[in-house]
């Protein structure tokens, strides 16, 4: 596989996991907690790349404040969505790089994500940042393992556990397949995320 064709199945399971939570059909949401750690590698792959790291940040605020309305129609929540997240992740990811003081750095963007009431908490800085160190070894599957049965725990959402299995997915990536996505490629994810949102908040209403 190659990272375009795990960027599209990330989308898929996040639209399985909205429309699962529109008509609170669990198995829908279990399949769904696949999306967000594919999501999470795939910015951390985009991370690693050289410049364009300001725009990025700014990108990914100004979908923030797109999305937010839309999202707190259809979740029925006052929490930031996840686009917000990102941001913060880049923030913090772009931070450690310049302070000596990096677990300092982490601590203050963890417990910010958690008083902005940031969707998924400390664990939107925490995926990113573990997959940004992917490996496909028993250490970073222990942490990986551990991180995951902590949040669903603290969360009190049982099945957040079954994202432990979206790293099985990233080790068929095969970067000698990965080639430039094209412009409409890049701009439809970005898109697609207040749009889907917004459709399934007027469908919910409908229905």
């Amino acid at each position: 596989m190659n990272q375009n064709q795990i960027k599209w199945l990330a989308t898929l399971l996040m639209l399985v996991d909205h429309i699962g939570l529109m008509i609170e059909l669990e198995p829908l949401r279990i399949i769904g907690r696949l999306s967000f750690p594919l999501f999470a590698w795939i910015f951390a792959q985009n991370w690693q790349r050289p410049g364009g790291k300001k725009a990025l940040i700014t990108r990914l605020l100004l979908f923030g404040v797109i999305s937010q309305i839309p999202y707190i129609l259809l979740f029925n929540t006052l929490q930031l969505n996840i686009m917000f997240g990102f941001a913060t992740t880049a923030i913090t990811f772009k931070y450690i790089r310049k302070f000596n003081y990096k677990i300092t750095v982490l601590a203050v963007s963890l417990v910010v994500a958690q008083i902005l009431n940031i969707s998924y908490g400390w664990y939107a800085i925490t995926c990113p940042l573990m997959m940004l160190e992917f490996k496909n070894s028993r250490a970073w599957w222990t942490g990986w393992v551990v991180t995951n049965i902590i949040y669903a725990i603290t969360s009190g959402c049982w099945y957040q556990i079954f994202a432990v299995l979206a790293p099985l997915i990233i080790a068929y990536h095969n970067p000698k397949c990965d080639r430039e996505p094209s412009a409409i490629e890049k701009k439809f994810f970005y898109y697609f995320y207040p749009i889907h949102i917004a459709a399934l908040a007027a469908m919910q209403r409908i229905i």
